[in-house]
């Protein structure tokens, strides 16, 4: 007897393979083997929890095959997510997945996840864009009065000018609230024992196996998954550029260097002075007073040191706006995917691979060829395109030869 579990994929619960289930029923009688099908319908959501739960169900489901009869030989086919689901049950059941016939993945992404070094680092370094960006924008809409009119009684002018000032104070302390806010929710995230179960998330690191690869060579979800491990590894070379940009934050406590000195006597000020001053009058001279200029005071060290603090806090927010942009961006994918919570996503670096890690052989399917009127999303057919039978076929046939 042979018995083939197909496991569908994500959102795809009411799937069915009639045109797969005949061709392999043709090929196991062809080997002197009656064939039977089940069929494991899974909640189909996009979430790791639930490809977790549906690897339980494989297991449970080999398990009471193989007390019906001891010598069934067990295949199991999944498409896309389904193949997920799959690789979750091969790695957390070694032993009992050396029992089956062998697997067989259509169209399946296989994740790798690691933590990020020195995430808490970055999250830190990133959120002083939007704080300061706060700061500079209610610096303009709040200023308190410094220059008060002469002819202002002075109960009046005491009155009005700690309303503003505390308005002014109550902006520092809103953004200080809302960054500790993030910062605590982070810090709740990196708990070791959450970043580990996300990296136990992966689906790259099966154990060894009679295994089948199908994939379209134009699968737009490849396409898609391809695009997010372009931003992932975008996010990560950008990264290290940050870190190369803040390494005395992260020097490991070698205080006294000449960076330290650099960074606190003159970059630190600088960046602040010009995020808060100099880069909020360098806009209004642009869009607002083309016949003014930001440069203010004559004097050409107060010139130079304005000039000095707006090219410095121009390249670091280019470098943070993409660094903030490409690591949001992954984090929502991550989460989208459903590989990683969304607050974790920001703690860990992922990778989408075509194959799971060591030597794997991966079989692509022209999409162009035997169309036979499959037409839209090719990456849902890739179970009744003739080629990927014809190869799951030859697969089946070879694995119960031997």
């Amino acid at each position: 007897m042979v018995t083939f579990i197909l496991v569908h994929g994500t959102f795809a619960k009411s799937a069915r393979w009639p045109i797969l289930q005949n061709s392999l029923a043709e090929t196991a009688r062809s080997a002197g083997h009656e064939p039977a099908f089940e069929w494991l319908s899974w909640t189909g959501r996009n979430r790791a929890r639930a490809r977790q739960t549906a690897a339980s169900e494989i297991y449970t489901l080999v398990q009471r095959i193989q007390r019906t009869s001891a010598n069934e030989r067990i295949f199991i086919i999944g498409h896309s997510h389904g193949g997920s689901a799959i690789g979750y049950f091969l790695k957390e059941l070694p032993e009992v997945a050396k029992t089956l016939a062998g697997c067989a993945f259509l169209s399946t992404p296989f994740v790798a996840i690691r933590p990020r070094k020195e995430a808490l680092g970055l999250i830190a370094v990133l959120l002083l864009f939007p704080f300061f960006t706060f700061l500079s924008i209610w610096n303009q809409i709040m200023p308190p009065r410094t220059n008060p009119p002469l002819d202002t009684p002075f109960a009046i002018d005491v009155m009005d000018y700690l309303a503003q000032t505390s308005v002014y104070l109550f902006g520092i302390v809103m953004a200080l609230v809302i960054g500790f806010l993030i910062w605590f929710y982070f810090k709740k995230a990196n708990v070791p024992e959450k970043v580990k179960l996300s990296i136990r998330q992966q689906t790259a690191d099966i154990p060894t196996g009679n295994y089948l690869f199908l994939r379209y060579s134009g699968d737009e979800a490849a396409a898609a998954l391809s695009a997010a491990q372009f931003i992932a590894w975008l996010g990560i070379k950008i990264s290290t550029i940050l870190k190369l940009l803040t390494r005395p934050l992260f020097n490991e406590g070698k205080i006294g260097t000449f960076s330290w000195l650099v960074l606190y006597l003159f970059l630190l000020p600088t960046i602040a002075y010009g995020l808060l001053q100099v880069l909020p009058d360098f806009i209004k001279f642009v869009f607002h007073y083309p016949d003014s200029s930001f440069l203010g005071n004559v004097n050409p060290v107060l010139i130079v040191y304005k000039v000095s603090a707006l090219v410095i806090v121009s390249l670091l927010l280019v470098c943070l706006l993409a660094v903030f942009l490409i690591v949001i961006t992954q984090a929502v994918t991550s989460w989208a995917f459903g590989w990683t919570r969304l607050s974790t996503g920001f703690l860990v670096e992922l990778a989408i691979e075509p194959l799971p890690f060591g030597e794997r052989s991966l079989v692509h399917i022209d999409w162009a060829a035997d169309s036979i009127g499959l037409d839209g999303y090719v990456h849902s057919w890739t179970y009744a395109h003739p080629d990927a039978i014809k190869h799951l076929q030859n697969w089946v046939r070879t694995s119960l030869g031997n």
